[in-house]
Order: C-alpha cells, then sequence, then structure tokens
C-alpha cells in the first residue's frame, strides 16, 4: 500500500523534531500516514475532523498540517478559516487532500498553495510533506 523508498528516503533526511498534524475523517488514512510519518522520525498527532484539527493547532506548532476538505462537524475550509484569521503564517505549511481536484480549489482555498488530489500518490505526498517541512524552516 506504501513505497518502502519513500519512507526509506524522509529516514535518511532526518526529520529533527518535525511535527505533522494529519487531519482525515478515513481513519484508514490517518493510520497509513501516520505510521509512514512515525517510520520517518516525524512527530505525528492526528484529527478525525477540522473541530479537533483547530484544538490541535491551538495546542502545537506543526511544520506541515496535511489537510482532508470533507469531514463531519467543520470541514477542511473551516480550518483554512480558522488559520486565515488566527494564523495566517501557518496557512504556508498545509497541503489539502481532495476529490473535488486541484483547480476547484484554488477557488475555494486561494490561500493554500499545495494540494493533492484523492486517490493520492503516497510517494508524492510524502514528498511534498518533506518539502514543504524543510521549506518552512521547521
Amino acid at each position: 500500500m506504501h513505497d518502502p523508498n519513500a519512507v526509506e528516503a524522509l529516514k535518511s533526511s532526518e526529520s529533527l523534531d518535525r511535527r505533522v498534524l494529519v487531519v482525515d475523517d478515513d481513519v484508514a488514512i490517518r493510520v497509513l500516514l501516520s505510521r509512514m510519518l512515525q517510520r520517518a522520525s516525524y512527530d505525528v498527532d492526528v484529527a478525525k475532523d477540522g473541530a479537533e484539527a483547530i484544538e490541535q493547532i491551538m495546542l502545537h506548532t506543526y511544520d506541515v498540517i496535511v489537510l482532508d476538505l470533507m469531514m463531519p462537524r467543520v470541514d477542511g475550509i473551516g480550518v483554512v478559516k480558522y488559520l486565515m484569521e488566527h494564523q495566517p503564517d501557518v496557512l504556508k505549511n498545509v497541503i489539502v487532500l481532495t476529490a473535488f481536484g486541484a483547480k476547484a480549489l484554488t477557488k475555494v482555498c486561494p490561500p493554500v498553495a499545495r494540494f493533492l488530489e484523492k486517490p493520492f500518490d503516497v510517494e508524492r505526498l510524502m514528498r511534498e510533506i518533506t518539502e514543504c517541512a524543510w521549506m518552512n524552516g521547521g
């Protein structure tokens, strides 16, 4: 289900205590990404919806936030709006996962620069996470 080369590439990059928040209502995605990121030496928190994500964001600083859009209670767009109002500097750390297509999302979530369409390629997502973490100086 995942590419061992992607995990090895991340291990060799040494995460240096980089912290990632994985936000998705799909438990399989949360577990998969959490395990892969932990193997790559990232500190990982998970949230099953936007409400939990906002609680975590209020408590911790994240180098990367992997964010699904379609979720119960507070959706991913609600999380982006929260960030725009309260922590706009964090928006550069967000990677949105969506089934809607990246072109449609540029109108919905313009402040977010990184989008991956579902079903996503795990290796590509791991590269995006690594790049985002290092570029953002986490």
